[in-house]
């Protein structure tokens, strides 16, 4: 429970606000961050999108067609190790990132791919 400077009550356990002066009690606004925000997923940020869209950009300029969509494994779309390194080259060039081979296929997919580039792209820029 909290408390104001007099001691009287302004939030019981359960979030209800109470207002000595009036007696009103309020429930927090919904998303005020009381309660909800825990529990709800942080939206995808444009960062992360943008590279998802440049991490596919680059699988179908490699694969040469958009048949797959950004939770298909890159062998499953018709790729193999030659193509992976190629995908991994071009993002290289493009970001200025160093990116060892090991992370694609730590990271099959382009969703999975875009969020460890970004990581790499944090920690890890080309010198």
């Amino acid at each position: 429970m909290i408390r104001d400077d007099t001691g009287e009550s302004l939030l019981n356990d359960d979030g209800v606000t109470t207002r000595p002066d009036s007696g009103v009690r309020t429930r927090p606004e919904p998303n005020s961050g009381h309660h909800s925000e825990q529990f709800s997923e942080p939206p995808v940020t444009p960062p992360v999108r943008a590279m998802t869209d440049q991490v596919r950009a680059a699988w179908i300029e490699v694969l040469g067609h958009d048949d797959f969509d950004d939770d298909t494994p890159f062998i499953e779309a018709g790729g193999h190790s030659l193509k992976a390194t190629q995908v991994l080259i071009r993002l290289r060039r493009k970001l200025g990132v160093r990116l060892p081979n090991r992370l694609f296929f730590d990271h099959p997919t382009v969703r999975e791919l875009a969020a460890a580039v970004e990581r790499a792209a944090a920690t890890s820029p080309l010198a």
